[in-house]
């Protein structure tokens, strides 16, 4: 074979590579594993944590259709969900609007008469009583206004009567201060019209608001106030150029949109409206658009990032769109399967939109909004998260999803062969999801939100799956317990090693995208999300970086490779302690013996509340006979008795929960926060007993079943301990037993891609230095390049005052010519 002429290694690590190796991976570039598509790596946009809408939407206005407040096309108050509210002055206005004050002199209501249009629902009614009074709007938790940027403002106006005069638009700091102004001069009769001016910053300010004031009295109507910074690519109606381009920086192969649950939408009994994403009404002029409230996410959405938008913003990310449709199915309604027409047919006019001729209906409507040229869609996903468990009803969201498939798919196919069909599979409840259908499907979403150790251990999940059975779009997945506030190191390196087993296994795993990509930190509906931002800033968790190093350097073609060494004994400490989690309870005759010989081992009289675990230490109480902790609300703090009972010993006790929702908890093998066992009884609202293990700082369960515990009835508890050989007993019945697995020193990678690189890809998932010697055969490389994701502790992450803390580092790899062969 042709010789490589350049050695890549791309590393993502918790301590850095040792001088002195103890283990060593081979890799062999003569031996072939799967090759690697070109869509292996994107993006999932969805519409959540104002993620569109004061997110990557360059729109600085918010609520610029005055109808945040609105819940239906009748007029009917929302109860307020902004963190910042403004009250109105004089007797037309009672209400506060979102975003929105008024300046001086001046009195203002919504109203839902004399609109723009039948899209708008309703508009601002605004009397001017001095020169110098009207309204001023807050933005998306501040209008960030920089030196010398200049703003694009567009507004609808008319006049109750026929008025002239001079409006005023003016950036201002939170003091007042003028930070660059427009002058519009004006003639309005009772007829709308559209106004349009320019504002240069002449100074910086992250918390600006957005003023328009009148240099008359009037009495004035506006609808659709819009204000739009430069936007990426120079697009009209187009996105945030800081948050596009941190996208643009992980070179995405596709982008699945609109969501989610905001593609289902939600019902509830205050709300009958379904609230879904419907595209229909998110494509032409931004005053065309009637936006919608996602109950959801709970917050009113624009629509100004619709259809064609994401289209665009895929084409211009290089991504391939994919597209998700409904099925008739919501949170909360459902419409009767062998009636979805429509939504077929919504399906149908959406691909017509993409990719037909500008002669089409839909093409040209594209045609008409700028893109003559086609969008290339050929990724249609039937249906989110709809294939779970009740398919006779919608109590999961699955009602007849398979005969709602069929349809989808007979329709789409028979007008556009070439288009890939998405199908869904079980999105929670189990962690191996089927396609359970003869149906046909060109790939399954699987979705998994998990702990960093469920995703390492699942590092060979796919080596099993079945090559001749669909293929696998990864959907949405992400570390969503055990990952700290923002998300920490430890949490993005259990995602690497589960990305580093869908690359091996890449002739099965066709796609994966992590989710959610986006929050405001003002608004936090999910947490963690791989990029966070305010008005003024951004920056990326560890897990955007992994995500980012792993889309940068993804190969073409899986190679082989060896690691000798690779393993070290499973960490078991040698103290034990107590817990509860939403419960009173006490513990008595606690008692530890030898197993090997049954002498009696010593147990401390010190114990000591571990801060570090839980802010909430508990109420704990001593007796000469027993231990009681007494405070409901302490989830999972340990009180830690000092004795120190090797790994060799039976541990027994009585315990009884008194009050509150679960059980109790024996914690053993305790070595560090970071690293010991609990025996979890009557965990899960007191439905299971298990046995759960802190590994690196990330919590996993390593035996289950179901049980519970009755309330203050005693049981007797007993842990045995030879090693790494676990039993435990309750009232003498086995309840658990198993032997603890080795762990993993480092999980790799080896692809080459094309002829001239070979890409390693490691992660060390222990919490120690794990020195590591690199070997290749069959490869002779001129140079290498190591891009190093580390810190000093698996719980550290980037904030806004330290974005870069956990960031990748890139050097030179040294290179021994006897390492090749």
């Amino acid at each position: 074979m042709q010789k490589p002429t350049t050695f890549l290694l791309a590393a993502a690590l918790l301590m850095a590579v040792g001088l002195h190796a103890q283990s060593t991976i081979t890799v062999d570039a003569s031996r072939m594993g799967a090759p690697i598509g070109p869509l292996h790596y994107g993006i999932f946009f969805e519409e959540i944590n104002h993620a569109g809408d004061g997110g990557i939407y360059a729109e600085l206005i918010r609520n610029r259709s005055f109808e945040d407040d609105l819940d239906t096309k009748s007029f009917t108050p929302r109860p307020r969900t902004s963190s910042r509210m403004s009250s109105y002055h004089g007797d037309l206005g009672q209400r506060a609007i979102t975003a929105w004050h008024t300046i001086g002199n001046a009195r203002a209501d919504i109203t839902t008469d004399n609109l723009l249009n039948q899209a708008q629902q309703a508009c601002l009614y605004l009397e001017i009583q001095e020169p110098g009074a009207g309204i001023q709007n807050e933005g998306f938790w501040g209008i960030n206004t920089v030196t010398g940027t200049t703003y694009h403002l567009s507004f609808w106006l008319k006049a109750a009567q026929k008025w002239k005069g001079t409006i005023t638009a003016a950036l201002r700091s939170a003091d007042g201060t003028d930070l660059g102004s427009s002058a519009i001069s004006v003639t309005a009769h009772n007829e709308w019209i559209r106004l349009e001016s320019t504002i240069t910053a002449t100074a910086s300010d992250p918390h600006a608001s957005l003023a328009m004031t009148s240099d008359s009295p009037a009495r004035l109507y506006f609808d659709v106030v819009s204000l739009f910074p430069p936007t990426y690519k120079n697009r009209p109606n187009g996105c945030r150029k800081d948050l596009a381009e941190m996208l643009q920086a992980l070179h995405p192969r596709f982008m699945r949109f609109p969501g989610g649950c905001y593609v289902e939408g939600q019902t509830t009994e205050s709300n009958r409206l379904q609230n879904r994403f419907e595209w229909y009404n998110t494509i032409g002029p931004i005053e065309q658009r009637p936006g919608h409230l996602s109950v959801n996410w709970h917050y009113n959405v624009s629509d100004g990032l619709g259809f064609h938008e994401m289209l665009q913003l895929s084409e211009d990310l290089g991504a391939a769109p994919l597209f998700v449709v409904n099925v008739g199915i919501g949170h909360g309604w459902v419409q009767p399967y062998d009636h979805i027409e429509a939504y077929i047919q919504e399906a149908l006019d959406a691909l017509e939109y993409a990719n037909g001729p500008v002669t089409s209906k839909w093409g040209k409507r594209r045609a008409e909004n700028g893109h003559p040229e086609p969008f290339n869609l050929r990724l249609i996903e039937v249906g989110n998260e709809n294939a779970n468990f009740y398919f006779d009803s919608n109590r999961d969201q699955s009602d007849h999803y398979f005969e709602r498939y069929e349809q989808f798919y007979k329709a789409i196919k028979a007008k556009y062969p070439d288009v890939q069909i998405i199908g869904n599979v079980e999105s929670w409840g189990t962690d191996e999801p089927s396609w359970r259908s003869t149906l046909p499907v060109d790939l399954l979403d699987e979705h998994y939100y998990r702990s960093p150790s469920w995703f390492a251990q699942r590092y060979a999940k796919y080596d099993h799956y079945d090559r001749s059975g669909p293929k696998i779009y990864v959907g949405e997945y992400a570390v969503t317990s055990d990952f700290g506030v923002n998300g920490h190191l430890t949490a993005a390196l259990g995602e690497a090693i589960y990305m580093m087993g869908t690359e091996r296994n890449a002739d099965v795993v066709s796609m994966a995208s992590y989710a959610p990509i986006f929050v405001n930190e003002n608004d936090q509906a999910w947490r963690p999300d791989m990029i966070r931002f305010n008005a003024e800033k951004c920056f990326g968790t560890p897990s955007y970086w992994v995500q980012q190093l792993m889309a940068n350097h993804v190969g073409t073609q899986n190679v082989a490779f060896d690691i000798t060494d690779n393993t070290l004994p499973p960490r078991i400490g040698h103290q034990f302690g107590l817990a509860t989690w939403s419960t009173a309870a006490w513990f008595s005759n606690i008692k530890a013996t030898r197993l090997s010989g049954g002498e009696p081992i010593a147990i401390s009289t010190d114990w000591a509340a571990l801060p570090g675990l839980n802010q909430q230490q508990g109420d704990w109480s001593v007796t000469p006979t027993a231990i009681f902790q007494a405070n409901r609300q302490v989830q999972g703090a340990i009180y830690l008795n000092d004795s120190n009972l090797g790994d060799d010993y039976a541990l027994d006790l009585d315990i009884a929960r008194t009050e509150g929702e679960e059980g109790a908890i024996i914690v053993f093998g305790y070595e560090n926060e970071d690293n010991y066992l609990w025996w979890n009884l009557g965990g899960w609202g007191n439905t299971q007993h298990a046995v759960e293990r802190v590994s690196a700082g990330s919590k996993s369960t390593v035996a289950s079943v179901r049980g519970q515990l009755v309330p203050y009835r005693p049981y007797h508890a007993r842990i045995e301990l030879r090693g790494s050989q676990v039993r435990c007993l309750l009232d003498g019945q086995v309840v658990h037993e198993f032997q603890l697995p080795s762990i993993q020193r480092v999980y790799a990678q080896a692809a080459l891609n094309g002829t001239d690189e070979l890409i390693i890809k490691l992660v060390n998932f222990t919490g120690e230095d794990a020195p590591l010697n690199v070997r290749l055969k069959d490869f002779k490389p001129h140079t290498g390049h190591v891009y190093l994701l580390s810190s000093t502790s698996g719980k550290d992450e980037n904030t806004m005052q330290s974005p870069m803390k956990v960031s990748p580092k890139e050097g030179l790899f040294p290179v021994s010519t006897s390492d090749f062969s």
